[in-house]
């Protein structure tokens, strides 16, 4: 058991750490107008969540079935979900966590899947199974392309930018099993590659909420921006 997986919490070292960096898109109109959300992602943290315990009381092994389910869920700033596409935008993403790396599959982002985990309990023991939870923080501001240039999208009469975040939790297909429960006294590190942010707001100017096309004002306000 690595060092991170003594403890339920584990937050990176130095705090939130920029994992992911890139642009969702909101629609396209080809040869016309272009909207994309430029999202950040912080990893907070991850728990273990414990999910069953098993006692063998008896000097012969145990064989048991646990059942676990992966999603992924938007617990702060819902609104952006479906318009900016979420979930979607962790499909695929890998994440280098302790000179490992978490790939998060369509069954952890874009649909849910139900698995079923053999579970093995030694004579005279007690063994626990946890699901590990990712958490993140998506951190986004909207860019426009119209009339042959890009822009921020800006406030509504005012030039300062446009931004949205959302809490996102990744219940993923990892767990563990262990015969000493992990501890809740302290939280764990971890170190965690980060990354560079791909978009910038001074790489553009700001244009006025008033000022932008209709398809890119109407997203905001289904988005509640």
């Amino acid at each position: 058991m690595s060092e991170h997986s003594k403890y339920i919490v584990n937050r990176p070292v130095g705090g939130d750490t920029l994992v992911k960096s890139g642009r969702n898109l909101i629609y396209n109109h080809p040869g016309k107008e272009t909207f994309w959300a430029a999202v950040d992602t912080y990893l907070i943290g991850t728990t273990w969540v414990k999910l069953m315990s098993w006692e063998n009381n008896t000097p012969a092994m145990e064989r048991y079935h646990q059942s676990y389910t992966t999603e992924l869920k938007v617990t702060s700033g819902t609104e952006v979900t479906n318009t900016v596409g979420i979930g979607a935008g962790y499909e695929g993403f890998s994440l280098n966590v302790e000179n490992s790396t978490k790939t998060f599959k369509s069954t952890e982002t874009t649909t849910t899947l139900s698995k079923d985990q053999d579970v093995i309990v030694p004579p005279n023991s007690k063994v626990t199974f946890y699901q590990r939870r990712y958490d993140f923080r998506d951190t986004m501001f909207f860019i426009l392309w119209a009339w042959n240039e890009e822009w921020n999208a800006g406030s509504p009469g005012g030039y300062d930018i446009t931004r949205k975040e959302c809490l996102v939790q990744i219940m993923s297909d990892d767990y563990l099993t262990v015969v000493e429960e992990l501890s809740s006294d302290s939280v764990g590190s971890m170190n965690v590659q980060p990354v560079g942010r791909v978009n910038n707001e001074w790489d553009r100017k700001t244009r006025k909420r008033e000022n932008l096309t209709g398809s890119a004002k109407d997203s905001l306000h289904k988005m509640g921006v």
